[in-house]
């Protein structure tokens, strides 16, 4: 099924805080990643209960265009230069990399996030006979000492792209395979936002791109 979509960019406060909490992530949590970047995408699916599954993913941000192929380069330098001295190392240059990445929303895209599903997932099958889906971030850490654990529930309404080779591909693949090796058999599905809405507490309430 092909559904054409109409990509907006997200609310920027949403970008600048998915851009913090991966800030975050580097330098205070070794690279674990928060639960604000691991929303469950829910999309129809006929024949399970109520005519749609959900699945927690762990989604990534693409760097805007200019920058796209440039970043990928690097990823890939990355490893060549230090894949040979062990995982641990790899990592641990990765995550210096990165500290430095996450700076700017001006740096990303500003209407799509990303992630790495193996092809022949339920989730990858579902998406690829029906784009159209939902991304639900659900935050709430009292124990935060900053505001990136505020409490948050966000629907993010989007087109599915599935890319299994060109530069997208290419820049997720190499960006996952600096943590956790070559994924072989996965493909990239990017997310390009239309709306966002508050559904905080039994709301509904749209949120400005």
């Amino acid at each position: 099924m092909t559904t054409k979509s109409n990509p907006k960019p997200f609310p920027k406060e949403f970008l600048d805080w998915q851009v913090a909490l991966r800030h975050h992530t580097m330098v205070e949590r070794n690279g674990t990643p928060h639960m604000g970047v691991v929303p469950l995408v829910t999309v129809k699916r006929p024949g399970v209960s109520l005519g749609v599954i959900s699945h927690s993913i762990v989604c990534g941000l693409l760097p805007n265009a200019e920058q796209l192929d440039a970043k990928t380069r690097e990823f890939q330098t990355l490893y060549d230069e230090f894949s040979s001295q062990g995982a641990k190392t790899l990592y641990d240059r990765g995550l210096s990399y990165l500290v430095d990445y996450y700076e700017s929303a001006a740096d990303f895209d500003p209407d799509s996030v990303t992630t790495l599903l193996p092809d022949d997932s339920a989730l990858t099958q579902a998406l690829a006979a029906e784009p159209t889906c939902a991304l639900v971030f659900n935050v709430f850490d009292p124990n935060e000492s900053n505001k990136l654990g505020a409490p948050r529930c966000q629907q993010i309404e989007a087109v599915a792209e599935l890319h299994r080779d060109g530069p997208v591909y290419d820049n997720v693949w190499w960006h996952n395979t600096l943590f956790h090796g070559k994924a072989d058999g996965h493909v990239v599905v990017r997310f390009r936002h239309e709306r966002s809405w508050n559904t905080c507490f039994g709301g509904f309430e749209a949120l400005d791109g």
